[in-house]
């Protein structure tokens, strides 16, 4: 599924732009600079999963086309890894198959591992009576770092963002006023957490200006627009396992809409004087109350 209030475009084929500029730095691009590129990363997905699907595929120079093909390989194996509990996404023998292929072959940014030996343990020592101790072992699994899962969303986003605002005369797009403010990323479990909840109310009738479900649903991307601000809201979901949101635009604008944003229930396990240890519980979502991606507006109260 693919819509825009700005174009008709077909739902199982490449749409192509034949831009001169790079969709991610702006720069002219020449023949020797000029690189093709897949917006939705062909590895970054499940194996096949874009045969006959729609993707978005640009012209971008060499040096962004090689920064965000380094961004996809370790968040690809990372965000197709099962839970800690060894649940996948989906049932998907392709997507099984395809996380144990990744996590053999692909380096995690965070440890400097193979994704297979980046599950990370924390031991824990809490007191509980003179002498007496408790010890909690608690294991996870291959972690994202958040810079580089933040920097592969804003990539992504600004080339959606070009398309909508390109111009087939003048082969180029535009590139959003004020700045980047992602919010949070979550695992799949945790996409009822109180921020995706409250991003979510806050924008749902927002007016879509940008819609994209594909890979079989393995790669999902939607920007709203404020009814009246210089200020835009997006989502984006990678394999079905991991959702960013945030905002682009003008920062006042950012901070009067999520100013009332409750705070994430955060809890202290152990404190002393130098040390603590603290958690969160994760919150998943039903699917009836999952609204992000949904084109039309709903009537959500705020």
């Amino acid at each position: 599924m693919l819509n825009t209030k700005l174009k008709e475009l077909p739902s199982n084929s490449p749409v192509i732009l034949e831009n001169e500029t790079c969709v991610y730095c702006g720069v002219q691009l020449t023949n020797e600079t000029e690189s093709k590129e897949h917006v939705i990363g062909r590895r970054f997905v499940p194996k096949g999963k874009l045969s006959g699907q729609w993707n978005l595929i640009v012209k971008a120079c060499k040096e962004c086309n090689r920064k965000k093909s380094d961004l996809e390989n370790d968040l690809s194996a990372i965000t197709m890894q099962a839970d800690a509990w060894g649940r996948y996404a989906v049932e998907d023998k392709i997507l099984m198959d395809e996380a144990l292929r990744k996590a053999q072959k692909s380096i995690s940014r965070r440890t400097r591992k193979l994704i297979k030996d980046s599950s990370e343990t924390l031991k824990i020592k809490v007191p509980f009576a003179p002498e007496v101790e408790f010890n909690f072992d608690l294991t996870s699994p291959p972690q994202a770092e958040s810079e580089r899962v933040f920097e592969l969303a804003r990539l992504q986003l600004m080339a959606f963002f070009y398309f909508v605002t390109y111009n087939r005369q003048t082969k180029r797009g535009g590139f959003w006023l004020g700045g980047y403010f992602p919010l949070l990323e979550a695992a799949r479990s945790d996409w009822g957490n109180s921020t995706h909840i409250s991003f979510m109310k806050a924008v749902v009738n927002w007016e879509p200006r940008f819609l994209g479900i594909g890979a079989e649903g393995f790669f999902k991307v939607i920007i709203r627009r404020h009814p009246s601000e210089v200020c835009w809201s997006w989502g984006i979901e990678w394999n079905q396992n991991y959702r960013i949101v945030g905002f682009f635009g003008e920062e006042k604008s950012v901070r009067e809409v999520t100013n009332d944003f409750p705070a994430l229930d955060v809890k202290t396990l152990a404190q002393n004087a130098n040390n603590f240890i603290k958690y969160r519980d994760e919150k998943a979502i039903s699917e009836e109350n999952d609204l992000i991606f949904r084109w039309e507006t709903v009537g959500v109260k705020q």
